[in-house]
């Protein structure tokens, strides 16, 4: 089981409407077209969220561009009014619901992250948001991040594997941030049940995981994800690689980066960094659409899984 690269789709640069990012690309499919929402950045660093379409029997063939955030801010003190980015879209009773990481910006450290649910009653033309306040937000047994969350609805389920925060580290003057994946479900999709399970064991104390995607294929759970170091991150040598585990039942996972993951390419947008993948099954391929260099100042691209068993 390996990946097969089919280039950069969407690059920011190209496009002068266009601000610095094409960040976390997230799929949603539709009759004739893949819609993927990415979060942009404004003139003073503040991301919000947008949307391409894509030719569904061609990923590489831009149809439409939504020029415009889906979402404004939050009100000033609520949990997304420094920043709005896409996390996971699903369909559920008619309508399309967008979960999705709000931003804060800090004191002591640079910024806190929680989840929102956005909701769309036009099949995506316009969303609003379904509450002010974060569904997933900090506990008293996770107390720093609660973010990215990746969804399946089995039997009457809702299941999330999502971000959570361990610590914030310092590395020479700045609080950088550790978190891993852990495990959530619940029977609405908006009051989640968290018993602080963590699914990826750390290879070492300042690893740290982000934008888990899970599917399940012939009764296997898959999930991708990336994972980097806490020291030069930034597409230094410890920038993200997309990483694979497995498992039978959601819950125990065994880690295979090196078989299944993503590594960095030798040359191009994703030659120093690879990250934020979101896997789908389109039209009986599987599809990893992604972020390359600079946390997805380079656009998305995606790759076609080969050889899967």
């Amino acid at each position: 089981m390996s990946w097969k690269r089919m280039g950069r789709i969407f690059n920011p640069a190209d496009h002068t409407w266009a601000n610095s990012h094409a960040q976390v690309p997230t799929p949603l499919l539709y009759d004739d077209r893949v819609r993927i929402f990415y979060a942009d950045r404004n003139e003073v660093g503040k991301s919000y969220t947008t949307y391409v379409d894509l030719d569904r029997g061609d990923l590489t063939r831009v149809i439409y561009q939504h020029k415009a955030p889906i979402l404004p801010f939050g009100a000033p003190g609520t949990f997304d009014d420094d920043g709005v980015m896409p996390s996971y879209a699903l369909r559920r009773d008619g309508q399309v619901w967008l979960y999705y990481s709000g931003w804060n910006r800090g004191m002591t450290v640079p910024y806190r992250n929680s989840v929102g649910i956005a909701v769309s009653d036009d099949d995506g033309a316009t969303f609003r948001r379904l509450f002010e306040g974060p569904v997933l937000e900090r506990t008293p047994q996770e107390p720093y991040i609660a973010v990215t969350p990746t969804i399946l609805h089995e039997e009457g389920v809702w299941r999330m594997w999502y971000i959570s925060g361990l610590r914030w580290t310092l590395v020479g003057e700045t609080y950088e941030p550790v978190y891993v994946i852990k495990y959530c479900h619940s029977v609405d999709g908006v009051r989640w049940e968290r018993p602080n399970q963590v699914c990826i064991a750390q290879s070492h104390e300042q690893e740290a995981f982000s934008h888990p995607s899970v599917v399940r294929i012939r009764g296997q759970y898959l999930m991708w994800y990336c994972f980097r170091s806490s020291e030069d991150y930034r597409d230094g040598r410890g920038a993200y690689r997309i990483g694979f585990a497995d498992s039978p039942d959601g819950l125990t996972w065994q880690r295979r980066d090196e078989q299944h993951g993503l590594d960095v390419a030798g040359g191009g947008w994703d030659s120093t960094m690879t990250c934020y993948p979101s896997v789908i099954e389109i039209d009986g391929h599987i599809i990893m659409f992604y972020n390359g260099n600079g946390f997805g100042q380079s656009g998305f691209g995606y790759a076609t899984l080969e050889n899967f068993e």
